[in-house]
């Protein structure tokens, strides 16, 4: 079962995508304007975006 995290980061992303922003630079800025924050609570960045994709499908780290 989802987290209440990744539950509220997921609505975000959908909302975001909702407005017709697509691109990578925009998601992050979008996601940095909402209140949705990675684990640490820093600003996002295009690194720390695809690295929390990746561990939420489970893919980090894989080859």
């Amino acid at each position: 079962m989802p987290s209440s995290y990744e539950n509220a980061f997921g609505d975000e992303l959908e909302a975001i995508y909702g407005r017709g922003v697509h691109d990578l630079p925009g998601v992050v800025a979008a996601l940095n304007s909402s209140g949705v924050r990675p684990a640490g609570g820093e600003d996002w960045t295009e690194s720390s975006f695809t690295a929390e994709l990746a561990r939420l499908s489970g893919t980090e780290n894989q080859s």
